[in-house]
């Protein structure tokens, strides 16, 4: 009888688990970075284009809300495809944990003349963090430009 219930049991949570996220929408409690780019004075689909990576998955935002300096939980993503996800998987890899220690929110003056800027969010256990950078960067530290010209590189081929 015992094992019989540890079966029912074991079932149920398995079924929990199974349903607990739908398949395109992502569960909010996993580490992820969110990465991309952005225009203010644009029109059109690809003017916002953010991406959430975990460590199995790449989503794209469908809601295409302009960042800002707040954290902003209010995005629906949809699953991409394991090819999209090959292209991007070095991004949380080689995320510069450096830019952990910054105080700063805001590097340089991202879209205030129309040149767009770029986006990210980095979440792990507690750490939940967001950064807009200029697209000119020569107003951001030179430690993240390999990193932020590589999300604008995987943006691009993701956007294809």
């Amino acid at each position: 009888m015992k094992t019989f219930i540890k079966s029912i049991l074991l079932f149920l949570l398995l079924v929990l688990l199974c349903v607990s996220c739908d398949r395109d929408e992502v569960c909010q409690d996993s580490d992820y970075i969110e990465f991309g780019q952005y225009y203010g004075f644009c029109v059109g689909e690809k003017c916002i284009e953010i991406f959430r990576l975990d460590n199995a998955n790449l989503y794209e935002d469908t809601t295409d809300i302009y960042p800002s300096e707040t954290l902003n939980d209010d995005r629906k993503f949809v699953s991409l495809s394991s090819q999209k996800f090959d292209q991007a998987k070095d991004l949380k890899k080689n995320f510069p944990k450096q830019l952990l220690n910054e105080s700063k929110v805001t590097f340089g003056i991202p879209d205030a003349y129309d040149q767009g800027g770029r986006y990210l969010r980095y979440k792990s256990g507690e750490v939940n963090r967001v950064w807009l950078f200029d697209n000119n960067l020569g107003e951001v530290p030179v430690y993240l430009h390999s990193y932020l010209n590589e999300v604008v590189r995987v943006k691009e081929l993701l956007s294809e």
